[in-house]
């Protein structure tokens, strides 16, 4: 398995050509109902509350309930990364898993790293920049990467970058975290 490879890469694989993308398949559209992020927050200011929130209090739950699950990775962000007005990508089950799999477990591990560097502090947002600003997809738009500047109660300020965000229907969540 290869571990230096970050979510925004796999989708970027999925993007750039029939690695495991059967070409004479096409996609059933996902129904709408569906087409939804469990839980998800009513705008990026509420999700990046919560997620300073979870950080501050060092809790490991609530941030990872902030970011999509596998239902709403398999369902939305691999077949929904796709032009505008494209029908949705079918991937076969095994890369999908895998990509799911690699994506969980380094949101899992940036999840640890941030709470174990950024915890505990009652922080204050300063700013919030996207570096990659807002990109629109066939199910979903995409915002970021995230770069959070938050001030501590010391005076100190730390940028923090936090990846990308999902909108999916006017509902909000982290795509996975990871700090590049």
């Amino acid at each position: 398995m290869i571990k230096s490879v970050s979510p925004i890469v796999a989708v970027a694989v999925l993007l750039s050509g029939p690695h495991f993308v059967r070409a004479d398949e096409v996609a059933t559209p996902t129904p709408a109902v569906r087409l939804r992020l469990d839980g998800g927050a009513t705008s990026i200011d509420t999700l990046l509350d919560a997620f300073q929130a979870a950080i501050d209090a060092k809790d490991e739950r609530a941030l990872h309930r902030l970011r999509v699950n596998q239902r709403e990775y398999l369902e939305i962000i691999i077949p929904g990364t796709v032009k505008p007005g494209e029908p949705p990508r079918k991937v076969e089950p095994t890369p999908s898993m895998w990509f799911w799999q690699m994506l969980n477990q380094k949101s899992e591990d940036m999840g640890r790293h941030l709470i174990k560097v950024y915890g505990g502090h009652k922080t204050k947002r300063i700013a919030v920049k996207f570096t990659k600003g807002s990109r629109e997809f066939g199910l979903y738009k995409a915002h970021g990467n995230v770069e959070l500047t938050l001030q501590y109660e010391t005076g100190e300020q730390q940028e923090l970058r936090t990846g990308s965000i999902a909108e999916v229907n006017g509902r909000f969540k982290f795509i996975g975290f990871n700090q590049k």
